[in-house]
């Protein structure tokens, strides 16, 4: 369990350096996108750079560093040092030496594993967890990695096969079940989806992630009110992001709460762009007039950018017409 602990402590590195989107959009179809993406939570760092060794990574230039590494704790290590720095590149180099060094080291595996994920090299990524799994096929997280893997893939029953493994390994991971039920919404299977994310947020209850895309399913499903309550919590809960209130304002229009609809498209971006979007929302109900209203207002807002704009006037007029 020793270097695997080292795993817990460097996904939020990654995950903060490069988020990797795996939800299925709200609306197909739309101009907008309310597309939800999932929190993996806040962990702690990575190592302990408390010695003198770790002092010395830290405060040496990069080339001179590399003169005085010897062992792949120490490669992995410094790879830790530049993720941390934003630094993703050189930090896949760094753990790319520590595997040299030691092929099968599980928490380097696991590091490169991630970051071939961030660039959707799905199948490096998964030899990587395998590498991990056939050591330890005990091991949680890399049962989990491994099913973002087939997520990404849109294999959604091979995902769905290594979350639940995650999850028969310890059943607390909060992330795993919201990464299930977005593997079973993509399949309809809008029960079991469900239960997983509840499950998520019985674990994590500020996960506002998490809300909004059971709020996405909810969407789905058509429980409209369920699916506005949950995007309401979502950003109480402080998931701001111009997704949940684009999801929310699409829910909303549905609803036929165009006003509030309007004012959630605002927080997600400009008013111009809000304009727009709730005219076409109206366009898409039938409501011609107050579609050519909002479209009109987006151009006189932003004449110059908002060339999409016009074109959606001109489908609101031509429909009045007919």
């Amino acid at each position: 369990t020793g270097p695997l602990l080292r795993i817990e402590r460097i996904t939020a590195m990654i995950e903060r350096t490069a988020r990797i989107a795996l939800l299925s959009c709200l609306a197909a179809g739309l101009i907008f996108s309310g597309c939800a993406t999932n929190n993996v939570g806040a962990l702690a760092k990575s190592g302990n750079y408390g010695n003198r060794s770790d002092r010395r990574l830290i405060t040496t230039d990069g080339r001179k560093v590399e003169e005085t590494l010897n062992t792949a704790e120490e490669y992995e290590r410094l790879g830790d040092i530049n993720l941390q720095r934003g630094d993703i590149t050189t930090a896949f180099v760094n753990y790319s030496k520590a595997l040299q060094m030691e092929p099968e080291r599980p928490s380097a595996c696991y590091k490169t594993g991630r970051l071939f994920l961030y660039k959707g090299m799905t199948k490096e990524a998964r030899n990587e967890f395998e590498k991990i799994i056939k050591k330890d096929p005990k091991n949680a997280l890399a049962h989990e990695a491994m099913g973002r893997a087939y997520l990404l893939d849109n294999d959604n029953e091979k995902a769905i096969e290594y979350f639940t493994k995650a999850l028969d390994v310890n059943e607390r991971l909060w992330e795993t079940h919201n990464l299930l039920g977005i593997a079973y919404d993509r399949q309809r299977k809008f029960g079991p989806a469900t239960e997983h994310y509840q499950a998520a947020i019985s674990i994590k209850p500020d996960a506002g992630a998490v809300y909004n895309n059971l709020g996405v399913s909810y969407y789905m499903r058509g429980e409209l009110g369920k699916a506005k309550d949950a995007f309401t919590t979502a950003i109480e809960k402080g998931e701001e992001g111009s997704r949940v209130y684009n999801n929310l304002a699409v829910t909303l229009s549905k609803l036929g709460e165009y006003r509030m609809a309007t004012e959630a498209f605002n927080r997600a971006g400009s008013e111009a762009t809000a304009q727009n979007n709730i005219g076409y929302l109206y366009l898409l109900a039938g409501k011609n007039k107050e579609a050519a209203q909002a479209f009109e207002k987006a151009i006189e807002l932003s004449p110059v950018f908002y060339g999409k704009a016009h074109d959606n006037l001109k489908a609101a007029k031509e429909a009045s017409q007919e």
